[in-house]
């Protein structure tokens, strides 16, 4: 799985990284395993210095066969924005795995085109 992150409006440190790493990544690569799957995340300090509640987590993932899949979490710090967007991305990951399963995903492609193909 390929792996892109960067700081919007902040600096990257290694505690950081590594946060991220165990807390956010390690969780998704078990939905994705394969090279040409993709996570892009985004850590953004919307207000600058002036506070507030204004750490957001910006991630999306890519899977091949699958749409993207793109989850926002805004809080205080970046910990817990983390923590909240695996938490989401981890259930959205598994409701668009279940509709590729079960065929619906498919933007209104029919699943089976061969059946539809016989009553022509």
């Amino acid at each position: 799985m390929k792996v892109l992150l960067r700081g919007v409006h902040l600096g990257l440190n290694d505690n950081l990284k590594q946060y991220v790493d165990t807390h956010l990544v390690a969780h998704i690569e078990r939905f994705a395993e394969d090279e040409a799957s993709e996570i892009d995340i985004a850590l953004v300090d919307i207000n600058g210095p002036k506070g507030g509640v204004d750490k957001e987590c910006r991630v999306t993932v890519r899977m091949p066969g699958m749409e993207a899949v793109h989850v926002t979490e805004t809080s205080e710090t970046l910990f817990q924005a983390i923590d909240a967007t695996r938490d989401r991305l981890e259930k959205a990951i598994k409701r668009a795995v279940e509709r590729r399963r079960q065929g619906t995903g498919n933007a209104g492609m029919p699943f089976d085109l061969n059946a539809d193909a016989s009553n022509y």
